[in-house]
Parts: structure tokens; sequence; C-alpha cells
């Protein structure tokens, strides 16, 4: 049987690289040592100015939990046992980056530790995933096969829980007897977007029996918010396939607006558009030029966009030059932090971006600074700080990617 890795919100820290580093700096303290400096808080007035803290998003954070408190939250028992040494000690590593220290607490833990982190930034509004469960052909869920599962009711009840902070954003596997009856209900319930990872929720997007949920989407002209590209924490190679980029050309055609994550930033697929002759495999190529050739079609404008969540990580920041370099693609940005991910050190290594000139020495130690204090606000300074040098200019990612588009999100513009 192949081994799986944990952890589907990131499978990029290595064992390596607990070795090498040690767990306790891996996570973010939990504590600040001290008051910013001075040049710390320059910055972070220079990354808000230009933005609408009216309309502040960042639009894609997940919700994890144990189940402590009867959230119904769950994660695998393979993540929490000593007998898969590598899963437990990198849910060790989310668990302390998350500000969890009580298993018994641990839901509220979570949700505790990450209002306080958004409640630094004037406005900012968190779009709160929920995660569906693993189904199978025949729609019934398969738990043992989920590495977690964040019900929507829990995010729901979040929301409206904390409405000043909380945008609750649903998850239902389209596979589900119940999905379009789920889809409206939630809808009237207040989500915002449907979110998916295809490879470890074993959703095929380009499948036909997805057709009545995708019609569904387009009528409440709610988003999908879905991965695409490769996920680590996924071994079998068909399930990565299920990442392919060129796959969301089936919801787009029934009208949906789709939200690709991560710029499909990682990995390789087949080309479904490569001409084959019989006996021939297709080619195979970056899903990152898959999805630049999605964007690049100009049917889907108005209706594909693209989120910038993880792209500072170590493993995928050479793409933020090639996103940058191509001006159309600007303004159809939105931002996102998948959180819990910055609070994890060695995913985002800011000597790694200086090297590559995105930084400036100085702008990197005060980003330093600011990582140690509110990890969430590192990240959106860090992204309202990169710049690639341009015809004599710099390109940035733009003000407006960094709030909740209207054509998105229109209850919240």
């Amino acid at each position: 049987m192949k081994r799986r890795h944990f952890l589907l919100l990131a499978g990029s820290v290595s064992l390596a690289g607990l070795g090498r580093l040690g767990c306790f700096r891996l996570a973010r303290p939990s504590a600040p040592s001290g008051p910013l400096s001075k040049k710390a808080q320059a910055l972070i007035g220079r990354a808000l100015e230009g933005l609408d803290s009216s309309r502040l998003l960042d639009a894609h954070v997940h919700l994890v939990g144990l189940g402590a408190g009867g959230t119904g939250c769950y994660v695998n028992s393979r993540m929490t046992s000593l007998w898969s040494p590598i899963s437990y000690a990198r849910f060790s590593i989310y668990r302390t980056a998350s500000g969890v220290k009580d298993d018994e607490r641990a839901d509220a833990q979570y949700l505790e530790r990450l209002l306080a982190l958004a409640a630094a930034v004037p406005g900012l509004r968190l779009l709160a995933m929920a995660f569906d469960q693993v189904h199978d052909e025949e729609g019934r869920p398969q738990k043992e096969e989920s590495e977690f599962f964040v019900p929507n009711d829990y995010v729901l009840r979040l929301a409206r829980a904390h409405p000043e902070k909380l945008v609750p954003c649903a998850s239902i596997h389209p596979y589900r007897k119940d999905a379009v009856a789920e889809l409206e209900r939630v809808a009237r319930e207040g989500a915002q977007a449907v979110k998916w990872l295809p490879n470890a929720m074993r959703i095929d997007p380009s499948s036909p029996r997805c057709d009545g949920f995708y019609s569904k989407l387009a009528e409440l002209e709610l988003p999908l918010i879905t991965h695409a590209g490769e996920e680590k924490a996924v071994d079998a190679e068909e399930a990565q396939r299920f990442g392919n980029p060129l796959h969301l050309r089936r919801p787009l055609e029934r009208g949906v607006k789709v939200v690709v994550a991560h710029c499909a930033s990682l990995g390789k697929n087949p080309d479904l558009d490569a001409e084959v002759k019989s006996g021939q495999e297709r080619p195979w190529a970056e899903n990152f030029e898959l999805f630049l050739r999605l964007m690049g079609e100009k049917r889907w404008e108005g209706r594909l966009y693209a989120d910038i969540s993880a792209l500072a990580q170590v493993n995928r920041h050479g793409r933020i030059r090639d996103v940058l370099a191509r001006e159309e693609l600007l303004p159809r940005l939105i931002n996102g932090s998948d959180y819990p991910l910055p609070a994890i050190n060695v995913l985002i290594q800011t000597g790694a971006l200086e090297k590559a000139g995105y930084l400036t020495s100085e702008e990197r130690a005060a980003l330093n600074e600011i990582d140690q204090h509110n990890p969430l606000l590192f990240d959106l300074v860090l992204k309202r700080t990169l710049k690639v040098p341009s015809e004599g200019a710099e390109r940035r990612f733009p003000a407006e990617a960094f709030a909740a588009r209207k054509e998105l999100f229109p209850k919240l513009s």
C-alpha cells in the first residue's frame, strides 16, 4: 500500500527539514518578544497604503479541528499516532504553529489564535473554508480515506458568531447524493464560495457527474475555489491527474466562476490538447503552463481567476516572477494566505526571496520581525512588498487583488 504523507494543507515540510532546523524553529512563536521597530511599522504602513479596509479579504484560510467541543471536525487517526512517525511529526508542527496547546480545547484554541492574528489588520475578513470528506463513485463518504474533515455547519456557525472577521466558504463533494441540495442549503445560510481539493478529495472536475452541481453553482453565482496542480500529500498518480488545470473547462463551460488556487504552480500533467498518434501517450506539461493556456482563452475572461496563496513558499516562489510578468493576469488575481501555512518557518524563507530579487535586505529584516509577531500580517505585508523589475519599473501584486472582488463576492463588496 502506498504511504500517504501529512499534511493536506502542505506536503512540503520535509523530514530533512525537521532534522536540520528542529521542530522548535519550524513553528512561529505564539507571542512576540517585544514591540515592533519603527522600520517594521513603516513597512506595515506602506503595505496597507492604498488598500480599502472595507473590502480587505484573505480568500484562502483553513479551519481545522480535532472535534473538541462537538465541532464535528476530525483529523485522520494516522496523523495523531506515533505508529506513523512522519505524519505525527508534521501534525505536531501544525498543532504548534496553529497555537494549539491542549487537544481537549484544540478547535477553540485554533479559532482563538486565528481571530487574534486577524484582529491586527483593520477591516480584514477571512474566507474560512470547510473541507468535505472523500466520497466514492457511489457518493458514499469514506472517512478512513479522508485526511481531515471540517463540516459546513461548523464554518457557517463560526461565521455567524464572528461576522466582522469570518466569511463562510462551504465544501461539498459533487458525487454526494445530496450535493445539489446541500449547495442550496449552504447558500441560503450565507456561504460565499465552495472549496475543492480534487487530488485529495478524489474529484474529477471534468466528469459529467458534476454537471448538475455546476449548473446550480452558476445559478447561485457562487465561485468555485479549487486547487489545481500537484498536491504533495497525494501519492497516487491517478489522483494527481484530477489537478490538471484543463479539467476546469467543464465548470467554466457551464457558467461557473472558477478560482484556480496557487496558480497551479506545482507539478506536471498530461497535455489534454496535444495531438496523439495511435499507440502513443500524451506528452506531459507543467501545470503552470496549462494554467496559463487556460487563462489565455478569451472565452473565460470574467469567469476565470486565480489566487496567489502559497506562491511565496520556497517550492513555488519562482512563479512569482512568471505571474507578475504577465500584465493580463494581474486584474484576475485574488489574495489568500493559505493559513496556517504562513505560521511555519520552513515554508517561507525570506532569504531565498531576497536572493531572488523580490525583497531588499532592509525589507527582509523588517518582514522577519513582523513574522515573529503575526504570521497572518506577515503574509499580507510580504505579498504587498514583493516586486519584480520590468522595463525600468517594478511590478507588484495590485491592491485590487487584496479586496473582495465584486465579480466574485458581490455581497462583500
